[in-house]
């Protein structure tokens, strides 16, 4: 059985057919593809789920762990030189955002300058482990990489969540020292209107992280990698609008299948889950995404 083959006919059940998600031109901007602990792991997990990606007719995928999976900044030279040469091989399908530290920002930015200004990726990903000092995405340090960004016209994905916890437990009191929280987004976008930011997991809680971005509309919403629930993206599009959304599959520590099922869950046209599953995203990232030859 080839990727392109279904044991059973997809139609039958109400499910859409791979000519149907093809049509959608989905771009999935969580990809996990890379997390192997050396670079013949990585390799092998990547051509494993790239039966996959052709299944469900995923016209590109976005690694977050190219540049640099383990640590922010640093990362052993074979994972740069496999980086490169594999989003070379496969520009056509794949491309990559890097890992920035916000407790180092000259060197995040030569990070940038050497990965998107000079090299194939096309954005940078807040990360809420690695770096010498935790920080957040609402301190300081962070605007000399976010100006830097905005120069490269480079895509700006954050991780964030609301874990319950701490010695009185609270939402986000169970949160890393450097895990930022969407209303953390919001003290960002404040001192930068104007600039897309794109707010991941939907905040883990996607009930509080739609409301708490709600009023700020260069503030996108990513919800991979959460549980599906129904109705998640129903709510999102309503308080929101349908252009604030963006989707991401979390392969390989998520399925396809679960994450598209999110949007397909939700009572929208074929024409807003095509920007859902990808239009939005070229939208955003359009300046770097021609200078990349995408089509868009």
């Amino acid at each position: 059985m080839t990727a392109r083959d279904f044991a059973l006919d997809p139609a039958r059940f109400g499910l859409p057919t791979r000519e149907q998600l093809v049509a959608l031109r989905i771009w999935d901007l969580h990809y996990h593809g890379f997390i192997g602990a050396d670079s013949g792991r990585a390799l092998a997990d990547h051509a494993a789920l790239q039966f996959y990606q052709e299944r469900f007719g995923i016209e590109r995928s976005f690694s977050v762990d190219i540049g640099g999976q383990r640590d922010a900044v640093l990362e052993p030279a074979e994972f740069d030189a496999v980086g490169r040469r594999i989003l070379e091989e496969q520009k056509d399908r794949l491309s990559g955002l890097i890992r920035i530290d916000p407790s180092d920002p000259e060197r995040s930015v030569a990070k940038m300058n050497a990965w998107i200004a000079d090299g194939p990726c096309v954005g940078i990903k807040y990360v809420p482990l690695g770096g010498k000092t935790p920080l957040r995405c609402d301190h300081p340090n962070n605007d000399a990489i976010i100006r830097r960004a905005v120069e490269l016209g480079a895509v700006i994905y954050i991780h964030t969540w609301l874990k319950v916890g701490g010695e009185r437990p609270r939402i986000g009191g169970g949160n890393l020292a450097g895990e930022s929280t969407p209303a953390d987004v919001v003290a960002l976008s404040r001192r930068f209107p104007g600039v897309p930011l794109i707010c991941g997991h939907s905040g883990g809680d996607w009930e509080i992280g739609i409301r708490t971005i709600r009023a700020h509309p260069d503030i996108l919403l990513e919800f991979a990698g959460t549980d599906a629930n129904s109705g998640a993206v129903d709510l999102a599009v309503r308080e929101l609008g349908v252009e604030r959304l963006v989707w991401g599959g979390h392969g390989a520590s998520r399925s396809y299948a679960t994450e598209l099922a999110k949007v397909f869950d939700a009572d929208l046209t074929f024409a807003q889950r095509q920007l859902i599953l990808g239009g939005n995203l070229r939208r955003i990232g359009a300046r770097i995404f021609r200078a990349r030859g995408y089509r868009l």
